[in-house]
């Protein structure tokens, strides 16, 4: 299912968040929203999964605003990784997981075969099958992301919002994750501060400075010198990367774009 975001303006606190906001999360593709920090990208996928209601615009899913479907509905639809993960569940690993069932079941009713097997489906997804048993308490930041993503997976859905889904994983657990949503191949929106990561994972590319859309377009056309000075504020070369041949950001950590570079190090 396809996403639409259209003229999205979010405030709260007395402070517009998100200003008009337009963006398209095309079915099937990785899209990916990059941005410094405060530029709104959390926000904005709150909107999507219905954690904030928009001051004004709407957020379609598949042509229908998801403010006139029951939760429930939507809720079938988009499973959510938001960054307030919770780390309170006095819960098995699988009992956790299994929360991302609720959509399907009536009050009170049980689990059944198609329940068991989506739950134990998502957990070998994420790599999390031998820790079921597990109090998700007792599980390091990285693992406990793992379940978190296994839930949303087993929510079954047609679209996921994930925002951040690379914090707290070491550097092989954050290929893994990222493969695994290209395999997936669901209508995926997400936030990254890794440019890197958002130029090899994403199909599609939003750039969001001060609540605003400032570039859009696949990585190779986004990930420019001049946008990362002007969205960033810092120096870069994009290059070629050796391996996969997608756009490689090398940044100049010794001066900010419009100082002058400096090859001197200071011990």
């Amino acid at each position: 299912m396809r996403i639409d975001i259209e003229n999205l303006h979010v405030a709260y606190a007395g402070r517009t968040v998100v200003a008009g906001a337009h963006l398209i999360a095309a079915e099937g593709e990785i899209t990916g929203l990059v941005g410094p920090n405060g530029s709104g990208k959390s926000t904005l996928l709150r909107t999507v999964y219905r954690h904030l209601k928009p001051s004004a615009g709407r957020v379609l899913l598949a042509g229908t605003d998801i403010r006139r479907m029951a939760p429930v509905e939507s809720a079938r639809h988009i499973a959510a990784l938001p960054q307030e993960r919770g780390s309170d569940f006095e819960l098995t690993v699988r009992e956790v997981v299994a929360m991302g069932r609720t959509p399907y079941k009536r009050a009170f009713a049980g689990e059944d075969a198609q329940d068991r097997d989506t739950v134990a489906g998502a957990l070998a997804d994420v790599g999390m099958e031998d820790h079921a048993g597990r109090r998700f308490t007792a599980l390091s930041g990285g693992e406990r992301q793992r379940v978190l993503l296994a839930r949303a997976f087993a929510q079954n859905p047609d679209v996921l919002v994930l925002d951040e889904p690379t914090n707290h994983l070491d550097v092989r657990h954050q290929v893994e994750l990222l493969a695994l949503l290209r395999a997936q191949r669901r209508t995926t929106l997400v936030s990254l501060h890794d440019l890197n990561a958002a130029a090899s994972a994403c199909d599609r590319l939003h750039v969001l400075h001060a609540g605003a859309v400032i570039a859009s377009g696949p990585p190779r056309e986004v990930l420019t010198p001049d946008l990362m000075a002007e969205a960033f504020g810092v120096r870069a070369a994009v290059v070629e990367h050796p391996l996969t041949g997608d756009p490689l950001i090398a940044f100049d950590h010794r001066a900010p774009a419009g100082a002058e570079p400096t090859t001197e190090c200071h011990r």
